[in-house]
Order: C-alpha cells, then structure tokens, then sequence
C-alpha cells in the first residue's frame, strides 16, 4: 500500500504527533512499537501501521499515518460509542465478584 506514496522516517513521522506527558513531539521509538506490536483498537483488534523497512531505517507515509489513525476510530467518531473490550478477569476479581453476588442473593433471600 506505500508503493506510490511519498515516505517519510519515522523522525518526520513523529513530528506530526502532538508529544505526550509535556513532550513537544512523540518519540520516533512509539512509531516502531505501532509498526512491530500495533496498537489494539476500541474494537479488541490490533492495528500495525504500514512502513516498510529500508536498510536500518523504518520508513512510512502520511496517508498511511491517517489509514492509521482511522482504523483506531480516530476521524469518524466511532471511537466515542464504541465499547472498551473485556479482557479475562484475573482469579482474585472472579471471587470478589462471586462473593458479592452471594451476598446479594443472601440479602434478597435466595
């Protein structure tokens, strides 16, 4: 998909990102993770964006950026209703729940 557009490092990449945490730009290393690891969206997927690999260096471009973006729900809203996965709970959440319940079936005389 980056075939004819005009790519950029991943320096001038991260240029286009406000910074984070008081940073004025994020650092080119975030870009890496999105490309190796993804990101996981709203949705549960994981979104990689697209650069391909020149020598050393790790290249993208600006509309793979915003293909980026979009797919994490960035430009048409539906970020704001989607519902945030469910991930497994961990042993000790599933017997405070399973506690609770019980108490409230015992309350309600069950």
């Amino acid at each position: 998909m980056l075939g004819d557009e005009v790519l950029i490092s991943l320096a001038q990449a991260a240029a286009k990102f406000p910074g984070h945490r008081g940073a004025a730009r994020l650092h080119p290393a975030t870009l890496t993770r999105w490309i190796l690891n993804g990101v996981r969206a709203r949705d549960g997927r994981r979104v990689k964006l697209e650069a391909v690999r020149a020598g050393t260096r790790w290249l993208t471009s600006e509309p793979a950026l915003r293909r980026f973006s979009d797919a994490l729900g960035g430009s048409d809203g539906s970020h704001a209703t989607a519902p945030a996965p469910c991930g497994p709970r961990s042993p000790t959440a599933r017997q405070k729940a399973s506690a609770r319940a019980a108490d409230e079936l015992r309350a309600i005389g069950a």
